[in-house]
């Protein structure tokens, strides 16, 4: 036996000589490898790609040079620029596509879409013609100047996405390297190791094998259980076990935390007394339910003091010294942070959606304020003895202001729709003669295209409904003024009936043409905001704006639906159904007072109203209805006004410097003055829904928003019980002359003397503009608005293109002087005519 072992032992020993080297030759041969392969990684493919990126910031820059001198060089050098586009261009394409494009992270989507709008645009104008314009170059380099800020961020984010996947990749490999020589390492000594004491170990088999049954077990609960840190703890809460991903999370190193107790190391503060309270639980009552509560979310502490939410497992099993408690942590840190995102995103959405419908009250607002002096001219001129001719033009130009006013309020729906607040009124109507007047308007468009535009209506349906008949009526000018618009020859025919049940009627209104049709696949995208369709040769096939989005909404809040066939080339049919609830026939008779009937009582009228040119519309509208008219030029000076005496009427805007309508008017009702009683209109270019409510509250007996009609106006000064409502009239658009309607309308003298007085008001106020007390934003908007009345268009281009924040006062100079020069030079000529 002696012998037996003395062999075992020499071979044995024999084994370790001749194993030994082979196994450090083995490691020799596996560190070189990995140190080829480090180097190898050191000069990967990511740099070139980071130096590739890097150049298209470069090009496009380079780009932006050339344009720039091409643009202010009369003989430019267009093969220059279209060379240097085509470097820049070549680069973006290398960036965009393969394992360039894969650097840049999900989140730059919205910068990919931005720099693909502009290699797009770019391509269009390049391909347009192959001898560049100075226009083209101007438009190239705006388009390049504008999107170098977004191609920096680019670049910038594919540089910072490429570090860190080369230093991911650098830091993985290093790992790996580490690891596996710790691991050879360790194989070496254990073998060398368990060799040399292999003799002792046959000696302590039986109780290594019960040892290693337990820690088998305890390995396979660890591995079934595990998330991503492991950390196991006795009965004392000293920490036994810590794991290579716990030593990455929480910052400790095994040897630093082994023996120490959870709630000194990786349990915040906050937390401790409950834990505590949790561990003294359970070991008096050994309740399972008290440690098995599933994954919870709490938060943990790091070496350095930083504490980090956590996703927490806690498991026990029974050893040789006693009870195990196995706690299985997920650092979920990353995933909050994303969680944060969504809802930072979704809040700056929201924002978003509220700066829009802001910004539609603010355009509305914009919008109604020329048009308020426009359609009032046009009223007064309509009251004076005029040429057929004069009439005709007064006619167009009324219903163009019309038409604007209608996409305003267009605009304004699109807002109402969106945030739920659209209102219906339902009144009883009758739906032939609803539908006839419509077709009546639209008739002499028709005819001006040589176009049929026929009537049926079923005989069920010469009755009284309730509904909303505006809006039916909205719905239905803009279906047969789009067939008029889309049909070169042919006829239109507008259909009526529906299907009648007891106390209800489902009404359906088609209107059908012989257009040149719509193809199938684009049959639901009329129906979207902002769509027109055309011909590859650049003519629009069929563009309907915001009109079919809004009636297809409207329809569809009122019970019904908006729908279209259509085949190409054979026309197309709107079929609109809307539930009706038929209401008893009633006589409906009402007179109307034409445009001549006199006042019966003249009236003193207080007109308050911020824009000058406004004031003077309603002043002579008023006037030449004969009542006695004052003015004041903001709320201040009307509550001031209105405090010194007593009037009649008061016409207050809502939207006024150093004091609004609706403060005004508040303190007119609230203090005991001349006027506490006297009735009061509002008047605005906003929408009537977003401020009606708070102008009734202040005090308010009626409400307008602008343009104010001149029949309006009469009726609602010599009715006090006059509804506040605005016509839906929808006729054709065609060009006018302002200031030729002016003199009409005016006489010579007077339009001389309004312009005069407009050119000093806004040369005063350009100067102020550069002042800090100066709001620049109104005070443009106000010069735009009598600009607008007058005809100045050079005006208005000028004062839309500047900017308020940062006012061009020199180009407003030059603008107001040329403007001025033109009007008088036209008002000179008109005066020879005459």
């Amino acid at each position: 036996m002696g012998g037996t072992s003395i062999g075992i032992r020499a071979r044995r020993g024999t084994i370790v000589l001749i194993g030994v080297p082979i196994l450090v030759l083995l490691l020799a041969l596996l560190g070189a490898n990995l140190v080829r392969e480090l180097r190898g990684l050191s000069t990967a493919d990511t740099d070139n790609l980071q130096w590739t990126i890097l150049q298209v910031e470069t090009e496009i820059a380079n780009l932006g040079t050339t344009l720039s001198e091409a643009a202010i060089d009369p003989n430019p050098e267009t093969s220059d620029v279209r060379l240097r586009a085509d470097i820049a261009l070549s680069r973006l394409l290398i960036i965009s596509r393969g394992e360039a494009r894969a650097l840049f992270p999900e989140d730059s989507a919205t910068l990919w879409d931005r720099v693909t709008d502009y290699q797009d645009a770019v391509i269009a104008i390049l391909d347009a013609d192959p001898e560049l314009s100075q226009a083209d170059i101007i438009a190239l380099r705006d388009l390049t100047r504008d999107i170098r800020p977004d191609m920096r961020d680019l670049v910038l984010t594919g540089l910072e996405a490429g570090a860190q996947r080369a230093e991911a990749r650098r830091a993985g490999f290093a790992r790996q390297l580490t690891l596996t020589g710790a691991i050879a390492i360790a194989v070496i000594l254990g073998l060398t190791a368990v060799l040399m004491v292999l003799d002792r170990l046959l000696a302590r088999a039986d109780q290594r094998d019960a040892e290693l049954n337990a820690s088998t077990a305890r390995l396979g609960s660890t591995v079934e259980a595990s998330l991503d840190a492991i950390v196991t703890a006795n009965e004392a809460g000293e920490i036994v076990e810590f794991n290579t991903s716990a030593e990455r999370i929480f910052g400790w190193s095994r040897d630093e935390i082994l023996g120490q107790t959870m709630d000194t190391t990786i349990i915040p503060h906050h937390h401790r007394a409950a834990h505590a309270a949790g561990m003294d639980r359970y070991l008096a009552t050994h309740d399972p339910h008290v440690l098995d509560a599933g994954r919870v979310e709490l938060s943990a502490l790091r070496k350095s003091g930083e504490e980090f939410p956590v996703e927490l497992n806690i498991t026990s099993v029974q050893s040789a010294t006693g009870e195990l408690f196995i706690a299985y942590l997920r650092d979920i840190s990353v995933r909050k942070i994303n969680e944060q995102k969504l809802i930072d995103a979704r809040d700056k959405a929201e924002a978003m959606d509220r700066a829009k419908s802001q910004f539609l009250a603010v355009m509305s607002h914009e919008m109604r304020t020329p048009l308020n002096g426009i359609l009032g001219v046009l009223d007064l001129m309509r009251q004076t003895k005029l040429t057929k001719k004069q009439e005709r033009y007064a006619r167009i130009a009324s219903a163009s202001g019309e038409i604007l006013l209608e996409h305003v309020n267009e605009a304004l729906d699109i807002t109402r729709i969106e945030l739920g607040s659209m209102q219906f009124s339902p009144q009883p109507f009758e739906m032939e003669s609803t539908v006839e007047s419509i077709v009546d308007v639209l008739t002499p468009l028709a005819q001006e295209k040589n176009l049929a535009l026929t009537l049926d209506v079923e005989a069920g349906m010469g009755r009284v409904f309730e509904g909303d008949s505006g809006r039916i009526g909205q719905i239905l000018t803009n279906l047969i003024g789009n067939a008029i618009k889309f049909t070169d020859d042919g006829a239109i025919t507008v259909n009526v009936g529906g299907i009648h049940t007891a106390d209800h009627t489902d009404a359906t209104i088609t209107v059908s043409d012989t257009g040149r049709g719509i193809p199938e696949e684009h049959l639901e995208d009329i129906f979207e905001d902002f769509v027109a369709l055309a011909h590859s040769e650049g003519r629009q096939v069929r563009g309907d704006g915001l009109g079919l989005s809004i009636s297809r909404k409207v329809a569809r809040l009122m019970g019904g639906d908006l729908t279209v066939q259509s085949t190409v080339g054979n026309g197309s049919t709107f079929t609109l159904r809307v539930p009706l609830r038929r209401a008893e026939m009633a006589a409906q008779g009402s007179s109307t007072p034409t445009d001549d009937a006199p006042v019966e009582t003249a009236k003193s009228i207080l007109i308050v109203e911020d824009n000058m040119i406004n004031r003077s519309v309603l002043r002579d509208m008023l006037e030449r209805l004969g009542h006695d008219v004052h003015e004041a030029a903001d709320g201040l000076q009307g509550l001031k006004t209105a405090q010194e005496r007593a009037f009649d009427l008061i016409i207050m805007d809502v939207s006024m410097p150093v004091m609004d309508g609706i403060e005004a008017v508040r303190r007119i009702r609230s203090e005991a003055g001349p006027n506490k009683e006297t009735r009061t209109l509002g008047l605005t270019a906003h929408g009537r829904e977003e401020y009606c409510d708070r102008a009734l509250s202040a005090g308010m007996d009626g409400f307008f928003t602008k343009p104010i009609r001149f029949s309006a106006l009469r009726d609602v000064v010599a009715d006090p019980q006059a509804a506040t409502s605005e016509p839906h009239d929808s006729v054709s658009v065609l060009d006018m002359e302002v200031i030729d309607d002016l003199l009409a309308v005016l006489g010579p003298e007077k339009v001389q003397t309004t312009a005069e007085t407009f050119f000093a008001e806004t040369n005063a106020t350009i100067e102020r503009l550069g002042s800090l007390e100066t709001d620049a934003a109104a005070a443009l908007h106000q010069i735009r608005g009598g600009a607008a009345l007058l005809g100045l268009s050079s005006l208005i281009d000028q004062i839309d293109a500047t900017d308020a924040s940062a006012p061009d006062m020199a180009s407003l100079r030059a603008a107001s002087a040329a403007s001025a020069e033109a009007f008088r030079a036209h008002l000179n000529a008109a005066s020879l005519k005459s």
